[in-house]
């Protein structure tokens, strides 16, 4: 089954997003993944927190990123490199291929790459105990609210895989204009009927993040 792996890593000080250094590193993280599956990778920084980075890429299935990937010599090399710049804070897949998700495109601009104009929102909604069945039912007949107001493209999910001590986890991932578009629905009536899911929810986390080009 593809996966779609998302990562949260962490820059130490005094390492910026900005240096050359770490930029290199990171594209060459990015080329030994590439090479490895055969599938696209991107690197994305939070707007909230502009220190923590995105990975999110594409597996053929878990055990391939993390029984063969992870401990490869590779993937060892990719870690020793970075190790003094960035340290992962969190790392899930998810039940999605990239096909379903709006991930930004870059555009060749003066024979320069550029990242599209679009943000992504990234939220990992923690499902409460037995409500799995009635947060499927209440997303999908409410998720045509959310879908209404995007003006970037359509909207990609996915149920975590690796899931912890079998909690529930559900990943939305939503294209934007800018954070103030999706802070703006959220002011609305169709939020009011999308935002039916929270009663079976136990906590939510949503960031924003804009692509990383490298």
């Amino acid at each position: 089954m593809t996966i779609t792996e998302l990562a949260l890593l962490r820059l130490l000080p005094p390492t910026a997003v900005d240096d050359a250094s770490l930029r290199q590193k990171l594209a060459n993280a990015k080329s030994v993944m590439e090479k490895y599956t055969g599938r696209k990778f991107y690197f994305f920084q939070q707007i909230e927190e502009p220190a923590l980075l995105y990975i999110v890429g594409e597996w053929e299935s878990l055990e391939q990123h993390m029984n063969d990937f992870i401990p490869s010599a590779e993937n060892q090399d990719v870690l020793n490199n970075l190790k003094e710049e960035l340290t992962v804070e969190w790392l899930i897949h998810i039940d999605a291929p990239h096909a379903s998700l709006p991930l930004p495109t870059t555009k060749i601009i003066e024979g320069r790459p550029v990242a599209g104009s679009h943000i992504l929102s990234i939220a990992r909604l923690f499902v409460s105990s037995g409500d799995n069945a009635k947060f499927r039912e209440t997303f999908d007949a409410n998720k045509h609210h959310l879908q209404y107001y995007l003006t970037e493209g359509g909207l990609g999910h996915g149920w975590r895989v690796d899931k912890e001590d079998a909690k529930e986890e559900f990943v939305l991932i939503t294209p934007w204009t800018d954070v103030d578009q999706h802070m703006s629905f959220a002011k609305t009536e169709a939020f009011t009927k999308y935002a039916q899911i929270r009663p079976f929810l136990d906590g939510n986390e949503i960031k924003h993040a804009k692509l990383l080009v490298l």
